[in-house]
């Protein structure tokens, strides 16, 4: 990173919001970013990837991929499986598809013998609305184990049909003691969510995309290194003081246009003071996730 940590978040970040997939995945995807001129900064072989994120001085980071279509979520959950026991700084989630038969009992397997701490769900592009009632034995499931569903829920940078506030918030009414982590605060609906998090108190959000410096995305842009589209830039802060307690740092990385110190001092460059910068770095994710020392 271009500026050394402060002192009391050296070693300690934990990042809420990374993507690990097996590597012809990653490939494809890869292409997927670049022939819409979308820089990938990092990409290396899997190993060479988490020692960079440690390197940054990210002590833990969570593990999301997801499946895009019926009959590949097992064997992405095992592959997560084995990332997840040979680098100790992983936090597994796993995924699931709505058209797969027997979803609990996979999940009841992960949680009990390799420590997945929830699931992840991209409905911008596994095609499925959050309140598809094919998933509502998954959610019971979370709310019993105490797991967490991560979801890519809001409308940034592009929307279908199946995300967005509208969609999500029947989940929540239905489940309101489920313990959930909407990816990029919500954004471009951030009010919405920002709500969402106040009525819920088991509802967080994370930065990833959200703070970076509007100027060098405008570079990024000018160089082609990234589509000329819309960003989320319109939030309040007081509202994200308001609920600080419940706001996680998250990057995206690897799929990310720019270096990821400034996925770092975007947050830190809101200058709200070290016990708001020590909650969203580590002291939300810590709690969320049970980690001890």
């Amino acid at each position: 990173m271009d500026k050394p940590l402060p002192p009391y978040l050296e070693g300690r970040l934990i990042d809420m919001h990374t993507h690990f997939f097996p590597e012809r995945m990653f490939d494809s995807i890869w292409k997927w970013f670049t022939d819409r001129s979308w820089l990938i900064k990092y990409r290396a072989p899997i190993e060479g990837l988490a020692a960079t994120l440690t390197g940054f001085g990210v002590e833990r980071f969570a593990v999301y991929n997801y499946a895009h279509r019926a009959g590949i979520a097992a064997g992405l959950n095992r592959w997560t499986a084995g990332f997840a026991r040979a680098c100790p700084a992983a936090l597994p989630f796993a995924t699931v598809f709505p058209e797969d038969e027997g979803n609990v009992e996979m999940l009841e397997e992960l949680f009990d013998r390799h420590g997945f701490l929830g699931i992840k769900i991209q409905p911008l592009v596994s095609d499925f609305y959050p309140a598809d009632e094919r998933m509502f034995p998954v959610y019971r499931l979370l709310v019993e184990r105490g797991k967490i569903l991560a979801a890519h829920a809001g409308t940034a940078p592009v929307a279908n049909k199946y995300v967005g506030a509208d969609n999500f918030e029947p989940v929540m009414r239905m489940f309101p003691e489920m313990k959930v982590v909407v990816a990029h605060m919500g954004a471009f609906e951030f009010d919405r969510f920002f709500a969402m998090a106040r009525e819920y108190p088991n509802l967080y959000l994370d930065t990833s995309v959200n703070f970076i410096d509007p100027g060098l995305m405008d570079r990024l842009i000018a160089r082609g290194d990234f589509p000329p589209i819309e960003l989320p830039y319109r939030y309040d802060l007081e509202a994200v003081l308001e609920i600080s307690d419940r706001i996680l740092f998250g990057s995206d990385y690897p799929n990310i246009p720019y270096e990821y110190g400034a996925c770092v001092e975007g947050v830190l460059s809101l200058d709200l003071g070290e016990e708001f910068n020590r909650a969203v770095f580590f002291e939300n994710a810590r709690r969320l996730v049970s980690i001890v020392d």
